[in-house]
């Protein structure tokens, strides 16, 4: 086949956020193909809104287009890019990522889609380019979905590869500064991987579909040399390590902390645990060591402060190791941070009542505790699905409704109508102001009213707090009632949390 051009999309993954996630994904199929003397076309969406130009330059060349898409608002991006290069070349449309992993066969019942890649991308797709140039089958590539004969044949995958056989990724292909973001410790923070995947088996969680409960981390010196290249290329200050489950490994966890002292990087950094194991393998001296070596904050997946919801969904954890986490790490000023989930389809009442009792003795203990709170969302191929399918909750039924399928905009047929208005008042008023110093870590144009709010309100939160007592939430309500009037007036989202739980 003659035609040399291959385009990678990746698109948007937040609607209306401009926070860059680096478009990993495409830096590790290209490194796959580069040798290939191809012209290859990286669009990200978060920068290249407008991309008709790029595919109308090369629309009689392209070989192949291929979307990575995670299951949530990228669907939408990724509906759109190859329904746009359908309209311009008779290429054919790969799907890769999350959501092509999970449900292959609803993304290849679409006209604008040809195959779809499931698990490990990097070797199925490097096969598939080499096919198409010598013009042989793809539908015999393993981990390839493709439709004959008017049905849908997905081929198995083989076992994940370790990472560190593939090529070094090449940063130098997008500009860093696109995907700076600012943190609660830092003005140019980046996202980075040192490994993927996670050992243990959540009921709730995709990573042990995907991964195989498998553990894969990046080689040490790898990962200085890519940290040492953000700091060059973007001024970078601050790491936020996306790891499934960073502290997988002491040695590993230990060597790489110390080569951040040695090395005199100068970069604070945050990244995730599991409690029970992150208890198990470090004590206070390992953790002074993380400290010294600019962490500033891990966040664990706390989930639930019902241990019977924590042993529903496998976590091998109890909620008394939450507690114990906020304390080691309160002892040494990093700060912790809980992600949580509520309203599981077992008895939904207790699980928030219990859950949001457990931050608010965790804020009374640490008031820089932070925490985000979740909705449990089921997602295909975990062992949680079914039973929320038993208690109601129908997939959708078209690809464009799983757009809207995410962490937020859920809503299980199990909720009482009251469910999202417990978590607004608690995430986005009480919890925040139970710290007398919440406004340091907000943006500063927004620290003045927010000193201001936080001044006035910390005696009325930290009393409920200390007496348990969140009914009558009156000031609250005003309070958010006020704020929402002002968004709808300015056109603006502004939250004391993390985001409000109403559109």
């Amino acid at each position: 086949m003659n035609k040399r051009t291959v385009i990678l999309f990746y698109p948007s993954p937040w609607e209306g956020e401009h926070r860059g996630r680096i478009p990993y994904a495409l830096l590790y199929l290209e490194r796959m193909i580069r040798d290939m003397q191809l012209n290859i076309i990286l669009i990200d969406e978060q920068v290249t809104r407008d991309y008709m130009s790029i595919l109308m330059n090369v629309k009689d060349d392209i070989l192949l287009a291929g979307v990575s898409a995670m299951t949530g608002y990228q669907i939408i991006g990724g509906i759109k890019f190859s329904e746009a290069v359908k309209r311009v070349s008779d290429c054919p449309v790969v799907w890769g990522g999350w959501h092509a992993t999970l449900l292959p066969e609803q993304l290849l019942a679409k006209d604008y889609v040809d195959y779809v890649v499931v698990g490990q991308g990097e070797i199925p797709f490097q096969k598939m380019i080499s096919a198409l140039l010598n013009n042989e089958p793809i539908n015999t590539i393993k981990a390839v979905g493709s439709k004959q004969n008017g049905q849908f044949i997905i081929n198995p995958a083989d076992k994940f590869m370790d990472i560190n056989n593939f090529p070094r990724i090449n940063l130098s292909l997008i500009d860093i500064n696109n995907y700076i973001f600012k943190s609660a410790y830092s003005d140019r923070c980046i996202g980075y991987f040192s490994s993927h995947g996670c050992p243990y088996d959540c009921a709730f969680c995709c990573v042990a579909e995907v991964y195989g409960r498998r553990w894969y981390r990046k080689k040490i010196d790898d990962i200085i040399d890519d940290l040492k290249y953000f700091k060059r290329a973007a001024n970078v200050d601050s790491i936020t390590f996306d790891d499934d489950n960073f502290f997988v490994n002491k040695t590993f966890t230990m060597e790489l902390t110390q080569q951040f002292i040695e090395q005199n990087l100068n970069l604070t950094w945050d990244t995730s645990a599991h409690a029970a194991l992150f208890l198990k393998l470090f004590q206070s001296p390992e953790i002074e060591q993380f400290y010294r070596s600019g962490c500033r904050q891990i966040y664990i997946g706390a989930e639930s402060g019902d241990q019977a919801m924590l042993d529903l969904i496998a976590k091998q954890a109890n909620v008394e190791d939450n507690f114990g986490f906020v304390e080691i790490l309160n002892k040494h000023k990093i700060t912790p941070l809980l992600s949580t989930m509520v309203a599981f389809p077992v008895d939904p009442d207790r699980d928030i009542r219990m859950t949001i009792d457990m931050i608010r003795r965790l804020k009374l203990f640490s008031q820089d505790l932070r925490a985000r709170i979740f909705f449990y969302t089921p997602y295909p191929g975990t062992e949680l699905y079914n039973k929320a399918r038993d208690n109601g909750f129908r997939p959708p039924d078209e690809l464009e409704g799983w757009a809207k399928h995410t962490l937020r905009k859920f809503h299980a047929p199990w909720w009482k109508r009251d469910y999202r208005w417990q978590l607004e008042l608690f995430a986005n008023f009480y919890l925040p102001l139970a710290n007398p110093s919440f406004y340091k870590i907000v943006p500063a144009k927004q620290r003045p009213f927010v000193f201001l709010i936080n001044m006035f309100f910390y005696p009325v939160v930290i009393l409920r707090f200390r007496l348990n007592f969140l009914k009558f939430p009156v000031e609250a309500l005003l309070f958010l009632f006020m704020l929402r009037m002002f968004n709808k007036i300015a056109g603006t989202k502004y939250a004391l949390g993390y985001e409000s739980y109403f559109d």
